[in-house]
């Protein structure tokens, strides 16, 4: 980015994820401008007619967020008016309105975000209940599947699974206060904020009404099996995964990859911060996993599973579900692969994300998968040495174990995030395969209609056993 306008810089949550810390620094003449326009055309939407120049209604400004985003709409509301210190007022002025837009914009860090947006979803409060932090999650997936311009879709999963996030988030506790909550977002969803403040940065940068926002979603093939419910991966699952799962899986572009990023010795005062947080759209990235491998497309079988998995070298995902209404999500770096020591890398993890969302195991030497060894415990096997095996599957996938209870194995897929070279390396290999067992077949059927030129048979007389033309030409 231009050196004038400050820089990207990335933080790490506990997990191990990127999450965005710094962006460029924005031109305040061009932003203030864009938020006074965003006024303006507020104040044409007013049903009561503009009896008050120069001020907005709480009514006006509320009616603009509809169906699911009307309540985040009388929160922004009351946030930005507590900016001024009438918390209670019912209009808020042009100045106030350009200068709490300027100042939510004007949030490049991580911390600040989550202070600001904790706030604003508490109410005010100094705690979230657990109503507000199912809203929170909600809202937050919805507008980044807004921002994403991905069509919008109620799925009862998700909502378990934002359900289970808060389960995950309060424990045993009724009330959860902003030290707690970013405690929880470090190792559980670091990126939660990204998509609201990118939603509401595109907003007020971009003068946008919620309304345009709406018109803008579209249908993405890519992603229509996650919304159709064909599978274990929900839309909202992929966006909790995407939000904490290292960049090998998400394949997020450095600053200078990010379309209409700037060269250090380029400058343009038209960049505004929303540009950077544009490239953060975590869920888009998630069309570029394939679903290699399905138990009920393909049969809960480990010769099918070695089939349609092992050729594939790239980070992948196993989805496992199972008895109790459990289901997990095993991140693996590295290629799966056969063997009798632990492997995978530092961006491994093990995600529960049903009945309770949590990272349950982060970092190397993970996984063993062993078929062949008796002297060890055979199957799928997935938890850190010194810590608790989480979950095992039996060698022939017909039970999984999980803390060595046996449950019910219901469902498994696999996903492969290596992206379409990865994707088209494992084709072309298949088809390579296809071939040599073609034509190692062919060459069998020729050798067995010619046995005269079949090298056994010449192994054979030399241990002075007669065959065929030989035997009958000597009678």
């Amino acid at each position: 980015m231009g050196n004038s306008h400050g820089h990207k810089s990335s933080s790490r949550g506990r997990n191990g994820s990127e999450i965005v810390d710094d962006g460029p620094q924005p031109d305040p003449r061009a932003q203030s401008a864009s938020i006074l326009k965003l006024f303006e055309k507020l104040e044409l939407t007013a049903d009561e007619g503009n009896t008050h120049p120069g001020e907005l209604s709480r009514k006006t400004f509320e009616n603009a967020f509809h169906g699911p985003l009307h309540k985040f709409g009388k929160l922004m509301y009351k946030q930005m008016l507590s900016q001024t210190g009438q918390v209670d007022r019912d209009r808020i002025t042009r100045e106030a309105f350009v200068a709490a837009g300027t100042a939510i914009v004007s949030k490049f860090s991580v911390a600040d975000q989550r202070k600001y947006y904790f706030k604003l979803f508490s109410g005010g409060k100094d705690y979230l209940t657990k109503e507000d932090a199912l809203q929170m999650v909600h809202v937050s997936y919805m507008l980044m599947v807004s921002v994403s311009k991905i069509t919008y879709n109620h799925d009862d999963r998700d909502i378990k699974v934002f359900e289970g996030m808060v389960t995950s988030m309060f424990g045993i506790e009724e009330r959860l206060n902003c030290t707690e909550l970013e405690a929880w977002l470090a190792t559980n969803c670091p990126n939660m904020f990204s998509g609201v403040h990118n939603w509401v940065c595109t907003v007020l940068n971009g003068s946008n009404l919620p309304s345009e926002m709406e018109a803008r979603t579209a249908h993405v093939p890519q992603l229509e099996n996650f919304i159709c419910g064909q599978h274990c991966l929900s839309l909202g699952m992929a966006w909790a995964l995407a939000s904490v799962l290292p960049n090998c899986y998400t394949h997020i572009a450095q600053a200078s990859q990010v379309p209409g990023s700037l060269s250090p010795n380029q400058k343009n005062p038209l960049i505004t911060s929303y540009h950077l947080l544009l490239s953060m759209n975590w869920l888009p990235r998630v069309q570029s996993w394939s679903l290699l491998y399905s138990s009920e497309r393909d049969g809960l079988s480990k010769n099918r599973f070695v089939h349609h998995v092992m050729s594939y070298h790239g980070p992948v995902l196993l989805l496992l579900s199972f008895e109790g209404g459990n289901q997990y999500c095993l991140a693996l770096d590295v290629p799966l692969k056969e063997g009798i020591q632990k492997y995978g890398g530092k961006d491994c993890r093990l995600i529960q994300l049903l009945p309770v969302y949590r990272v349950k195991q982060a970092g190397a030497k993970l996984v063993m998968w062993n078929t062949t060894s008796r002297n060890c415990t055979k199957g799928l096997l997935i938890g850190q040495d010194g810590k608790p095996l989480v979950l095992r599957v039996d060698e022939d996938f017909d039970r999984i174990y999980h803390y060595d209870v046996p449950c019910a194995f219901h469902r498994m897929e696999v996903w492969g995030c290596g992206g379409d070279e990865v994707k088209q390396a494992q084709i072309k290999q298949k088809q390579w395969e296809a071939r040599d067992t073609e034509r190692q077949r062919t060459r069998k059927l020729r050798l067995e209609d010619d046995w005269r030129e079949n090298p056994d048979k010449q192994i054979l007389e030399w241990g002075g056993v007669r065959t065929g033309s030989s035997y009958l030409a000597n009678r």
